[in-house]
């Protein structure tokens, strides 16, 4: 299993084009679940991680609201605890949330970091929207092209529940750094509050997040 590097292009694409000393990251979330999904840095990306542990944050706030957040002074942000915490240890002291969506079920929120008091002037939240939506626009097609290649080939269909289950669980624990019992739990939770099986909720994850190649020895046909 290897996660895809989309994410991660897309955020230093998006921290070297906005510019001002900017540092980035995409947040997903699916069905509940929220996933950091890749960054132009090890400091964002150890902001947004403590953003999906904790399941609250300005990315994941701004999803949920349908609504950009501005977060001009970090150290004053209310309700943010984990986030806080963790965006001042790395230095940033201001931050922006732009969400944007794939369909009912699936999001994206491009979080940027700055080192630099409150830089968001209007040109600047009007390109990073932009880029939010280019993500989301990413995200949609990954989706469809997962679903093509299952359709033609059937890997997600020669995944057994437990398997698919198993190998999101992995996909979580590496994009959240999270350990396997807090994986385990963000996707039984996202499962019992959306209504949905944690299949359907796995298969998601696979397709918007995992580069797969061949169906794991244990699940090709005649093993």
């Amino acid at each position: 299993m290897r996660i895809s590097t989309t994410p991660f292009e897309l955020a230093r694409r998006a921290a070297t084009v906005l510019g001002s000393g900017l540092e980035a990251s995409i947040i997903f979330q699916e069905h509940g679940v929220s996933v950091a999904a890749g960054s132009s840095t090890a400091a964002a990306a150890r902001c947004d991680q403590a953003e999906a542990r904790a399941e609250t944050g300005p990315c994941i706030d701004s999803i949920h609201l349908g609504t950009v957040q501005i977060v001009p002074v970090v150290a004053e942000s209310a309700g943010w605890d984990a986030w806080r915490a963790q965006t001042l240890r790395e230095d940033f002291v201001s931050a922006l949330a732009v969400p944007a969506f794939v369909n009912k079920d699936v999001a994206v929120a491009l979080n940027l970091y700055s080192r630099a008091p409150d830089p968001w002037n209007n040109e600047l939240l009007t390109a990073a929207d932009g880029y939010a939506q280019l993500a989301a626009s990413v995200v949609a097609l990954n989706l469809e092209l997962a679903e093509l290649e299952d359709a033609t080939a059937g890997l997600y269909r020669r995944l057994s529940d437990a398997a698919a289950v198993e190998r999101a669980v992995g996909a979580v624990m590496h994009s959240n750094d999270t350990s396997e019992s807090e994986a385990r739990r963000i996707i039984e939770s996202a499962s019992k509050n959306r209504n949905v099986t944690q299949r359907e909720v796995a298969e998601t994850i696979l397709r918007a997040l995992v580069v797969t190649d061949t169906p794991p020895p244990e699940e090709q046909p005649g093993a």
